[in-house]
């Protein structure tokens, strides 16, 4: 049943003032639609009254309500003026006479409204629901005229007890409700300082109906007058439509048609892609989509370059599986600093209820705000009801000593997805034959086993080796030959290298492996189709050949670019992946902004100097002492700690501190065998980076230490972290001292740009860093609160003003408070470098530089991105000049050569560059030397790369148009048109559709300000929340009736859960499945339908 509370709620306003039809449809109609209950107090008792009163019944009497009704007269005979007081008797007489009056005027009522509204009146007479009585004065009073009864009083009761009283103007006449306007006083019992009001309009109403008023005298309605009603004006049909609504209703039912069609549209053969929620795909989006959804098992890799939108991609694809009904358990795997954005992803994009594995709380949380506590004894991975899993694959991978619960789980899951997948791979040691499987990759490989259907998601298939692709393809469950690595890269190597290089023997076994291909995976027909293509004139002869497996008389008589198209052909990443590249989208017509790069450098004070000469000299002398004393394997994990620690250092004197501190309690912790405070210390380093190794591991190691070598190194690293802890104090978040150089400088920047008139983006690898940024901002008087914006692997946040602090709020909320709002700068960890489009902004200002150049990409393609309006976007890198980092970006952004390397492999050998660099540079002569080799490496990468242009690119979009923008157009139309029909308020603005959020529901209203641009979010389309709700508003108002027009139109569900729209036009007609285009114009035709 319908609750006021629930479906009104803050849609009801306090004051209504107005013409009655606005009344009627905002107010009467709405409120009446879910009452059970409706008492009415009525200072006129004429045909005019009644009809106002009686707007909205058909809904009271569509719920079975029941309605109690007073009316008072209003026009008393002159002879009554003079008299002081009017006897019981004297009253009834009057009141007779009145009921010989009115009954005559009903005889009157001509308009069709007036006259279906009085049939409500007499049908709930009639049927014992309508009960009707009279009021007079007990004494008048000299000199006022008429309208003796002044009262207008309304309580309306619903099904749970809720109660909306009213009270307003006393003048019930025909011209008052429809030229002069009523006014209405409301209160609702559920609001705070509402309930003693409702009470007291209550009390009153009883008072009066009950006959205990000491002022008035109360009879039944005469008999003349409900004789009169019930004779005249009793309906063939139950009345459950107001007169108002009928019309309403008419106009409606020619919407009906084209209603139903853009309910559904998102679910026809060549719209799916819309049919996701409200989200406009690009293009080639589209296509990445369709083709992971055609094949089966759907196993593919989605290696689109960076912010070219792999998270929407998959996404997409789990949402149309799962609609589909070919999937029920997902498991989302990604790196711990994006796993809160993807369950916000998969919430707020695509209305998906994930859960994520909080694993610092031991339990499930989703994008809701719900949690669900686990028992430490718990298999997450078993729990029913948790069917749609996120969780960060640095947890579930397992460590040394814990072994990973998924793998001892009962259940499987039908559809695993792995972003950030070349994690996933095998390491090759250069020159020692040895290879080694990262944790990923082990447990993904695992999982491929049990999961029919296997996502992986990356920018770079390819880290450093052609092989690690194969690394992939085996996930993907690519075998036969394609598992042995000699036979992989014998293949790559015909594919890329010059014939005269090339034996005979390694043509004919990467013709043997395209041969497996072709037998795993395409049909003969379909296979001659596709080399008939590729290969041209020779090709039936080539095909032939091939066919037969005669691959010697195929070399022998094909030309070798004819084998080289065939090998290209069946080349299995052709088949599993999909890569889009920006050169490719830029062929086909899109643009992306200039880029405007340069460095800040920060100046500094001798003390400053001092503090950074100190950390440097920590690390090398103090913690490097550990390198000397471990053996290899424990040395390796000391080094990458070294290195985390360097990184944490150079981001700010904040995060220098805070690591400080970090390691003191680490270092006390294992001296005193706390276990639990060793591993809350350890996890505090994992908190911002993506590393192989654990927690485990590092404890272990430093364990190891203190057995077998004793305390006194770690003494000797705890004396040296005091100092430091002392020297950094001012730059601690307690104090955070504004001499700090490095947020000088960041402030400086920031702030001239947002002088100029742009938003900025501001990133760090590090929270800590983040926070110490937001609060120099404020603290230094450059930006108030209101105006700076957070986003970090927790989520967001912005200021709220009403609370006084920071509130957590969903990335939507973010990026639309960039759009729209009060933000200018938006502070952020490297969870917002990845699936945020913030086009809002056009400055990215990076307060560190991460080694891996992929994530300096990322950040970049933020504001440098499909969907930017600026022309130039800026980004100012902020570092100590002096530092690794600063020559090993400042190498890079001269020669321009980030971009190219973040979409090839060379981000390992930049890695690599920079911890030999720490590990090796004592001078700046060594760091300069060591960043010339690394750049050469790349060099020659580079140069290997262009001979192999094509053969490691995967499928991809090759520009082929869609009907997205004409469906935008059709739903815009819709959308107006309805509105209309509904009495909806709705306007254009800024490229947004926005509505009268009053008269949306309460749960709608996040969605409201629809974008009608590609690719932004919130973005009109058939599966959009409100245009749902608006289709199905339509369709209910006019009763799911339609008028008739000149096609039948079916809609039938295929195999793939797809439907088809058929039409039979006319009498007779053939039955004709439409194509989209055609479904188009039928829609278009829809939208012309007139009542």
């Amino acid at each position: 049943m319908s609750c006021y509370k629930l479906e009104l709620g803050e849609k009801l306003d306090i004051i209504y003032e107005g013409l009655g039809a606005r009344l009627a449809s905002e107010f009467y109609i709405p409120l009446l639609r879910r009452t059970k209950s409706y008492s009415r107090v009525s200072g006129y008792f004429s045909v005019d009254s009644l009809v106002i009163i009686a707007t909205g019944l058909a809904g009271l009497i569509k719920n079975g309500g029941r309605m109690r009704l007073l009316v008072g007269l209003h026009d008393v005979s002159p002879e009554l003026v003079e008299a002081y007081k009017l006897s019981r008797v004297k009253a009834k007489e009057i009141l007779d006479e009145f009921g010989m009056k009115l009954s005559r005027d009903l005889e009157n009522v001509a308009d069709e409204i007036s006259r279906r509204r009085i049939e409500a009146l007499a049908w709930m007479l009639a049927n014992g629901t309508l009960e009707v009585k009279v009021a007079l004065p007990k004494k008048t009073f000299l000199g006022l005229g008429n309208g003796i009864f002044h009262e207008k009083l309304m309580i309306f009761k619903d099904f749970d007890d809720c109660v909306v009283a009213a009270a307003g103007s006393a003048n019930e006449t025909r011209f008052a409700y429809e030229v002069n306007g009523e006014n209405l006083t409301v209160h609702m019992s559920w609001r705070e300082g509402h309930l003693e009001y409702v009470r007291r309009y209550m009390d009153r109403f009883e008072a009066l109906w009950e006959d205990r008023h000491p002022d008035y005298v109360v009879f039944n309605l005469p008999e003349v007058v409900e004789k009169k009603l019930k004779e005249k004006f009793y309906p063939s049909a139950r009345p459950e439509v107001d007169p108002l609504e009928y019309q309403e209703m008419r106009v409606c039912q020619t919407l009906v048609p084209v209603s139903r069609l853009v309910k559904h549209l998102g679910e026809v053969k060549g719209f799916a892609h819309l049919g996701i929620g409200p989200l406009i795909l690009y293009p080639h989006q589209i296509y990445a989509v369709d083709y992971v959804l055609s094949r089966f098992p759907h196993r593919a890799i989605l290696a689109d370059e960076v912010g070219l939108g792999k998270t929407i991609e998959a996404g997409a694809v789990i949402k149309r599986l799962i609609t589909a009904g070919r999937v029920q358990r997902v498991l989302i795997l990604a790196p711990k600093n994006l796993t809160r954005q993807w369950l916000e992803e998969m919430w707020y994009r695509f209305g998906l209820r994930f859960w994520l594995l909080d694993t610092s709380r031991w339990a499930y949380v989703s994008a809701d705000g719900s949690t669900h506590t686990l028992s430490r004894g718990d298999n997450p991975f078993d729990m029913g009801g948790f069917d749609l899993v996120i969780a960060s694959w640095h947890y579930v991978r397992g460590s040394r000593k814990r072994y990973p619960e998924i793998l001892a789980s009962r259940k499987f899951f039908d559809l695993v997805v792995i972003d950030e997948a070349h994690h996933a791979r095998r390491k090759r040691y250069l020159g020692t034959g040895k290879i080694e499987s990262t944790r990923l990759y082990e447990l993904v490989s695992e999982l491929s086993i049990t999961s029919p259907h296997i996502l992986l998601l990356t920018a770079t298939p390819i880290q450093l080796y052609a092989v690690e692709a194969m690394d992939l393809l085996n996930i993907i469950g690519i075998g036969g030959p394609w598992v042995h690595e000699e036979l992989f890269e014998t293949y790559f190597r015909v594919l890329s290298s010059e014939p005269a290089l090339l034996s005979e023997e390694d043509i004919l076994k990467s013709l043997e492996m395209a041969a497996w291909v072709a037998d795993q995976y395409f049909e003969r027909d379909e296979l001659e189709r596709i080399l008939g293509k590729l290969i041209g004139s020779d090709g039936k002869k080539i095909i032939d050949y091939f066919l037969r497996r005669d691959f010697r008389s195929l070399v022998k008589y094909g030309s070798f670019d004819s084998v080289r198209m065939l090998l290209l052909a069946l080349n299995p990443l052709q088949l599993v992946m999909v890569r889009n590249t920006r050169d490719k989208l830029m062929q086909a017509g899109f643009t992306f902004p200039e880029r405007d790069i340069k460095e800040e450098p920060v100046e500094l004070a001798v003390e400053h100097k001092e503090i950074l000469e100190m950390l440097d000299r920590y690390l090398r002398e103090e913690y490097g002492r550990y390198e000397k004393l471990l053996k290899k394997e424990a040395r390796t994990v000391v080094s990458l700690v070294k290195s985390v620690y360097h990184q944490r250092f150079v981001s700010s004197f904040t995060a220098a501190y805070q690591t400080v501190v970090n390691r003191l309690e680490f270092l006390k912790a294992l001296l005193e065998g706390d276990r639990e405070a060793l591993v809350r210390a350890a996890s505090l380093m994992f908190a911002d980076v993506e590393l192989e190794m654990d927690e485990d591991e590092v404890i272990g190691v430093m364990e190891e230490l203190l057995r077998n070598i004793g305390r006194d190194p770690i003494d000797r690293e705890i004396n040296m972290l005091r100092i430091l802890e002392d020297r950094l104090r001012d730059f601690s978040p307690k104090v955070l001292s504004l001499r700090d150089p490095k947020l000088k400088k960041v402030a400086s920047v920031v702030k001239e740009f947002v002088r100029a008139g742009h938003k900025v983006l501001v990133f760090s690898k590090y929270t800590d860093t983040v926070d110490a940024v937001v609060e120099f901002l404020v603290k230094g008087g450059f930006f108030s609160r209101k105006e700076i914006g957070v986003y970090t692997g927790e989520g967001g946040k912005i200021f709220r003003e009403s609370v006084s602090d920071f509130i957590r709020v969903s990335k939507d909320e973010i990026v639309r408070e960039l759009e729209e709002g009060s933000l200018r700068v938006l502070v952020c960890s490297d969870a917002a470098s990845e699936g945020l489009n913030l086009q809002a902004a056009s400055v990215v200002v990076n307060v560190d530089m991460p080694w891996n150049p992929a994530k300096v990409e990322q950040r970049i393609g933020r504001v440098d991105r499909l969907g930017q309006k600026a022309r130039v976007v800026y980004v100012r890198n902020v570092w100590y000049p002096d530092s690794i980092e600063a020559e090993m970006y400042r190498a890079l952004f001269m020669r321009r050569e980030l971009y190219n390397i973040v979409v090839g492999p060379a981000q390992e050998i930049i890695s690599d560059g920079l911890r030999r660099a720490l590990d090796e540079g004592r001078n700046y002569e060594s760091i300069r030397k060591i960043v010339d080799d690394t750049l050469k490496r790349v060099e020659e990468l580079k140069r290997d790369l262009v001979k192999v242009v094509g053969v490691y690119s995967g499928s991809a979009w090759f520009g082929e148009k869609d009907e997205t923008t004409k469906v935008v157009d059709i739903l815009q139309r819709f959308i107006f048109k309805a509105c209309e029909a509904l009495g909806l308020g709705v306007k254009l603005e800024d490229g947004k559709i926005v509505f009268d959020e009053r008269l949306l529901p309460i749960e709608l209203r996040r969605w409201n300000g629809v974008s009608i641009s590609v690719g932004g979010g919130n973005a009109l389309t058939p599966a959009h929340p409100i245009v749902k709700w608006i289709c199905e508003e339509i369709i209910s108002r006019a009763h799911d009736r339609a008028p008739g027009f000149s096609k039948s139109i079916y809609l039938v569900r295929d195999g793939d859960g797809l439907w088809r729209v058929k039409v039979i036009g006319g009498e007779g007609g053939a039955l004709e499945e439409l194509t989209p285009r055609n479904i188009l114009e039928l829609l278009d035709e829809l939208l012309e339908v007139e009542a």
